[in-house]
């Protein structure tokens, strides 16, 4: 089971195609999580959008798989936002999961995002960037004051490669697209979705600091990493994995990838989850 980014980023409209290989030896579940994309409704209470909330939906889900599909455990896969669900619900939850594969892994979000700012402003100055350099100046270090100023960091971020090392994010939405999932209402269903959830959770996702409150699992662990991954990035996952205890730990490396590995190089991604098939016998 996928639990995508953001929070609000909902992916399955553009995650069939990169993930067609791995239906050939999983069951794949692509979820919309509450106040995402399909599951964004206007009437959900901005109070219902918390961290333990988002933690009981997921248990919730997995535990319905489990009955619906007669399996005994899940393989759970989170990116960026919903690593912090994954690792969590890894940590509480053992018996749910085979093993837990974080993509983009949260470990301290003030950290990771000062470590970002600085990044782009550095490729700023270093290509004599004036524009991007007055404003990643205006905006300053994080915490940023508002959605906007967030999104003038991840603007630069962008350019400069750290988000993703080939193309962007919309040329991979348009590449991987599948028109069946799509359409206009889903469209603005998924815009209002991302801006809810960023408002709702920014404040709270802020707070979080793996580091600390997950240091032992009981599972295998593996984090999929990019290696120009500056969106969360990737040197805090490596001192993470120092601290952590867990029966099994390791970094996986994306030497052509940024934030996304598993669509920027969907094969290797794809690759490496079958091998993990080698868990069950």
């Amino acid at each position: 089971m996928f639990l995508h980014g953001g929070p609000g980023t909902a992916q399955i409209f553009f995650s069939r195609k990169p993930q067609r290989t791995l239906e050939d030896h999983f069951i794949i579940v692509n979820w919309d999580q509450r106040g995402a994309g399909k599951s964004y409704n206007k009437n959900i209470k901005k109070s219902d959008m918390t961290l333990d909330t988002f933690l009981k939906d997921t248990q919730e889900l997995i535990e319905f798989l489990i009955r619906r599909f007669d399996r005994k455990k899940i393989f759970l896969v989170g990116h960026s936002w919903g690593s912090i669900l994954g690792i969590k619900l890894a940590a509480t939850r053992p018996d749910l999961i085979y093993a837990y594969i974080g993509i983009g892994q949260v470990v301290d979000m003030k950290k990771g995002e000062t470590i970002s700012y600085q990044y782009a402003l550095k490729q700023a100055i270093e290509s004599r960037n004036k524009k991007a350099i007055a404003e990643l100046q205006q905006i300053g270090s994080p915490p940023y004051p508002d959605l906007n100023a967030a999104g003038i960091q991840r603007k630069w971020l962008s350019k400069f490669k750290g988000t993703m090392r080939q193309g962007n994010i919309y040329k991979t939405i348009l590449k991987n697209l599948t028109l069946s999932d799509f359409s206009i209402s889903y469209f603005f269903k998924l815009i209002q979705g991302i801006v809810f959830s960023l408002q709702s959770l920014e404040d709270e996702q802020m707070k979080i600091n793996i580091l600390q409150e997950v240091r032992m699992l009981k599972i295998p662990v593996y984090f999929c990493e990019g290696v120009y991954d500056y969106t969360v990035p990737f040197e805090l996952v490596e001192e993470y994995v120092k601290r952590l205890d867990a029966p099994q730990k390791k970094i996986v490396w994306f030497e052509n990838s940024g934030h996304l590995p598993n669509f920027e190089e969907p094969e290797t991604f794809n690759d490496f989850c079958i091998s993990l098939l080698e868990l069950l016998r």
